[in-house]
């Protein structure tokens, strides 16, 4: 049976575990040759050969090691069609003054750096192909603030900036850019703001948030933000670009 993505080539990081592992395992399963990337070495070569698919180690942080499992992705299949540009950490909660430089530079080299520097070695890619799709990973921190939280939303909000930039100019290139806004998923990501919020009651917190969501009063799955980072990377969605897509169980409706 023949998948929507026969013949494409995708690059996902982030792909050892969470969205990036849901997502690349759609992606396998629908025909695409997957270049998976993360700086976990161990565990993401234990999920891309689960999928039969190429793992490339990498810090997207740095420069060479964008650069590098972009041309491994070129190297392997001769070209790029998708890009989940995926990686993030969520860093340490604190009020402002209480964080150091060092606690705002390591959120902003992961989740802004990487990103920039994710969409600009892809989009020298696909520019001459004149084709390609691409979904950042945002967030509902993309759309508002938080105390004690502000490395990440700051990062996020910039993820929503590079995307419009990137949409606007790829768009002359038959390029698409988009990004998604997960709410409350569960995830490790999520495990560990728990923990931060109240160790002591970890699990509180959890059921708290939980209760929080208007529809079906639960965190969502990362196979849910897949299943939109899909639809979004498919031809099904040939005319959007350019804008930030909310998965969130109507949280942010209100």
């Amino acid at each position: 049976m023949s998948g929507r993505f026969d013949g494409k080539v995708a690059v996902v990081t982030g792909a050892a575990a969470g969205f990036g592992l849901a997502t690349s395992t759609r992606l396998a399963e629908e025909g695409a040759r997957v270049v998976m990337v993360d700086w976990s070495a161990d565990q993401l070569h234990a999920a891309a050969e689960k999928l039969g698919q190429l793992p490339v180690v990498a810090d997207v942080s740095q420069e060479a090691d964008v650069d590098g499992y972009v041309r491994a992705a070129v190297d392997a299949y001769g070209r790029i069609d998708l890009f989940h540009n995926n990686a993030g950490i969520e860093g340490r909660m604190a009020p402002m003054t209480e964080l150091s430089v060092e606690d705002f530079d390591r959120v902003w080299a992961v989740n802004g750096r990487g990103v920039f520097l994710g969409l600009r070695a892809v989009l020298k890619v696909m520019k001459p192909q004149r084709s390609g799709a691409i979904v950042n990973t945002a967030s509902m921190a993309a759309i508002k603030g938080a105390a004690a939280f502000s490395p990440y939303i700051a990062s996020k909000h910039a993820v929503l900036g590079l995307t419009k930039s990137a949409a606007l100019e790829g768009g002359p290139f038959g390029i698409r850019v988009n990004c998604v806004a997960p709410g409350h998923i569960d995830t490790r990501m999520a495990r560990d703001l728990t923990k931060q919020i109240n160790p002591d009651d970890p699990d509180g917190v959890f059921e708290s948030v939980s209760a929080s969501v208007p529809l079906h009063g639960r965190y969502g799955t990362a196979t849910e933000v897949a299943n939109l980072v899909i639809f979004l990377l498919s031809d099904e969605a040939e005319y959007i670009s350019g804008s930030l897509h909310l998965i969130d169980g109507a949280l942010n409706a209100g």
